[in-house]
């Protein structure tokens, strides 16, 4: 059974999700409604709902086309702070310039009420939360951290802090920060930094 889409059929859906994205950039989620997406591309309202009776549907289709796979693989040869340097760079790169930096607000907040929505975020992070577990588990091998360390609350802390940082207390996401937050988290990993409140 041939199950290709007609290319005519994807252009215009991807024609009006490129649209919803730069709406939801642009004014937010409540200003992607079919009416403002006809506006935008000159597809018929009909057609709209013909691809999406529901505009929640066409609202986490846009969500999804944001939320691609990251390209960069973890490296994990270590040492662990060069690694994560290297996949926490990549993710604030993110962001801050890509159109997922801009809509995952959006994502998040839509995520509370809309099962869809949580199911984009959750698979859309538990990439990176395996990327990031990944190079802790290959410092573990390599002997640079013990068994005892907690992997996944450090996992969880060190992903967790760039969205809390740049969407709850908008403060910015830069180099300077990026240094500050690897020491913590590596000295938390490596126990280090117990050593040092013991010490004071």
């Amino acid at each position: 059974m041939n199950t290709t889409q007609d290319p005519r059929l994807v252009a215009t859906q991807n024609h009006a999700l490129n649209a919803a994205l730069e709406i939801l950039q642009e004014k937010g989620v409540l200003a992607v409604t079919h009416a403002h997406i006809s506006k935008a591309t000159g597809i018929s309202r009909s057609t709209l709902y013909r691809h999406w009776p529901e505009i929640q549907q066409l609202r986490n289709d846009a969500f999804k086309k944001a939320a691609s796979s990251a390209k960069v693989s973890p490296l994990t040869n270590g040492p662990l702070r060069a690694d994560l340097t290297r996949i926490f760079n990549v993710l604030i790169s993110a962001l801050n310039e890509t159109p997922w930096g801009q809509i995952a607000p959006h994502v998040i907040a839509a995520a509370a009420t809309d099962n869809e929505a949580k199911v984009v975020i959750n698979e859309f992070m538990q990439q990176r939360v395996d990327y990031v577990e990944s190079i802790f588990k290959a410092a573990e091998a390599r002997g640079e951290i013990t068994t005892e360390q907690p992997i996944r609350h450090l996992v969880e802390m060190a992903i967790s802090m760039p969205y809390f940082r740049k969407f709850i207390i908008g403060l910015p996401l830069d180099q300077e920060w990026l240094e500050t937050h690897m020491d913590l988290i590596c000295r938390l990993a490596t126990g280090t930094e117990n050593n040092v409140i013991q010490s004071n």
